[in-house]
């Protein structure tokens, strides 16, 4: 039997150490979508509210990694607001003439989020409505009625379903 030298054996544990090195460098694949992005569009509506009111709808889109940073994220009734991952409106843009708003992602996100507060303190009831298409499928449609003294929370979250 013919026995390995020690230089051969150095050899064999260098290239060993060399592959299991740059085989560690590889970047894990953390993103639990594999690469399926979403798109959103969502619509919300609210009539009855007033200043002494609480109206939350908060949208937000984001990647796993840091690629939408310094570029359009949403547009609002089809204007474009920048690069914001996250838009919060509240009672105020429901008080004036516009009761209906249209927030649209610009570009395919890993994942996507709604959050909605209604509380009546006082006055009339407020109606909401929202819905949130994702890859132009409903995923979320409720209407809601709020009465006096009372309160409506809910938060969803959207990613590929692929």
């Amino acid at each position: 039997m013919k026995s390995i030298s020690k230089k051969t054996l150095s050899t064999v544990m260098v290239i060993s150490l060399g592959i299991l090195f740059l085989a560690s460098c590889k970047k894990p694949n953390d993103n639990p979508d594999n690469g399926n992005k979403i798109s959103m569009k969502i619509t919300v509506t609210v009539t009855g509210a007033d200043q002494n009111d609480q109206v939350d709808f908060q949208v937000s889109a984001a990647n796993h990694d840091a690629s939408q940073y310094g570029a359009p994220v949403w547009k609002m009734n089809g204007i474009s607001q920048g690069n914001q991952n996250s838009i919060l409106i509240d009672e105020k843009s429901f008080i004036g003439t516009t009761k209906t708003y249209v927030f649209e992602t610009v570009k395919p996100f890993d994942f996507g989020e709604l959050s909605i507060t209604v509380v009546n303190l006082e006055g009339g009831p407020i109606t909401a409505s929202y819905k949130t298409e994702v890859n132009g499928k409903v995923e979320t449609n409720e209407n809601v009625v709020v009465a006096t003294d009372q309160s409506h929370n809910k938060m969803f979250t959207y990613g590929s379903n692929k």
